[in-house]
């Protein structure tokens, strides 16, 4: 099934890409990105969209693999997109229900790691 992130899991490759630059891609599943928009909304009371939640989800691998490495420094990343488009898709836990999304273990998983540091491996990059 195609991504139901806007802008993610498109059939071609964009003009834009530049793969030479790309050091590491991380797959991201739609539910983890509802889970890292949500986190990021209670946690920082930042309203994004759910591209935001995948950039969010996908700084979590290098954040705990420089933890791991006992390596310091700083990851950035944007917010892309804000929540108002989103209100009745992607925020909105019916809709979010109807599409099958189970956002619940990848909410444990950002909560426990923003509280312990630990990632879980099974859900590495």
């Amino acid at each position: 099934m195609p991504s139901r992130i806007p802008g993610i899991g498109r059939p071609r490759t964009e003009p834009g890409f530049l793969p030479a630059v790309v050091d590491l891609m991380i797959p991201v599943p739609d539910a983890a990105s509802v889970a890292a928009l949500r986190w990021l909304r209670t946690a920082a009371g930042i309203d994004a969209g759910p591209a935001t939640g995948t950039n969010i989800w996908g700084t979590c691998h290098p954040v705990a693999r420089m933890s791991e490495a006992g390596m310091r420094g700083s990851v950035v990343t944007l917010v892309g997109d804000t929540a108002g488009p989103y209100l009745d898709t992607h925020l909105d836990p019916s809709w979010v229900r109807a599409q099958g999304l189970d956002p619940a273990p990848y909410e444990a998983d950002i909560e426990r790691f923003t509280r312990t540091g630990d990632w879980p491996a099974g859900r590495r990059g």
